[in-house]
């Protein structure tokens, strides 16, 4: 089978019961490689949960930007230096420059961000790993002078749709207390892993468990019906999901570098929240 026919007959087994009661045959995370250049990514902003599904009947988004490289013209904005005016900041999309009101850092490798719903934000000469909610719910505010491509962006998300709903507050940043712990909020947890020895994971799950490498390779082993083990290796840049029902497996490093990220489901208040909305 293909993977969309495994997805489109077998969805509630890979993500779970809880996870399938919410969203249905929509799988709940995006996982992607985001490589920008010098020139800046459009300013974009994304709904939460109950916007979206109230306006378009689809999940908000909110996301996390984990930096890989970045080059010397590397920047990241998120929200606002200040609080802003939210007529002041039309204006200045429709006339002028936003940048001035912009939080601006200049992110290491390793720096991570979480994006929520809201926070206006782009990105430039860098590459992250990104995790998401899997809505296309992207909205693109500003755009630098350039032209955003009409395949990546949707004319109509834009910024007289979103405006009701942008956070026109000064940024406030969050922190985990765990540094490997890199995102863990309503839609999804983000652990960053270094496996130089095998694992056994075991134990009863409640949804999916996802995987991305980000450097090194490793393999992931289960049992087979015949009574061996069936091996999958996963390389760099490549993910992995580990259905629902299954309950062991085993993590083998191929090489000494190797990093990845366990992607599991975020907290359960999102889910009810979506499938309220849903179900009204």
């Amino acid at each position: 089978s293909t993977l969309s026919e495994v997805m489109d007959m077998y969805m509630d087994r890979v993500v779970g019961e809880e996870a399938f009661a919410a969203y249905g045959r929509q799988f709940p995370i995006l996982v992607k490689f985001i490589s920008v250049g010098g020139s800046r990514t459009p300013l974009m902003v994304c709904p939460d949960d109950v916007v979206a599904a109230e306006r378009f009947d689809f999940l908000g988004k909110t996301k996390m930007w984990y930096v890989l490289s970045v080059g010397p013209k590397a920047r990241i904005d998120i929200g606002f230096d200040k609080d802003v005016a939210s007529a002041d900041f039309y204006t200045a999309c429709r006339h002028g420059e936003v940048g001035d009101m912009l939080h601006c850092v200049t992110p290491k490798v390793g720096d991570c961000f979480l994006i929520r719903p809201g926070e206006v934000h782009a990105a430039a000469d860098v590459t992250v790993l990104e995790v998401a909610e899997s809505s296309p719910l992207d909205f693109r505010l500003f755009d630098w002078g350039g032209a955003a491509s009409l395949d990546e962006f949707d004319a109509s998300l834009n910024l007289e749709a979103a405006f009701d709903f942008i956070n026109y507050g000064g940024y406030v940043g969050t922190a985990e207390s765990d540094e490997d712990v890199l995102a863990d909020c309503n839609a999804f947890k983000v652990v960053r892993m270094r496996i130089s020895d095998p694992m056994r994971v075991s134990g009863s799950f409640d949804g999916y468990v996802a995987y991305t490498c980000l450097s090194g390779a490793f393999s992931i082993q289960t049992k087979s019906p015949s009574g061996g083990m069936d091996s999958l290796q996963v390389s760099a840049r490549e993910s992995v999901i580990v259905p629902s029902e299954v309950n062991e497996w085993y993590m083998v490093p191929c090489s000494s570098d190797t990093e990845i990220v366990e992607i599991t489901p975020g907290k359960s208040e999102v889910r009810d929240s979506y499938l309220g909305n849903r179900m009204n």
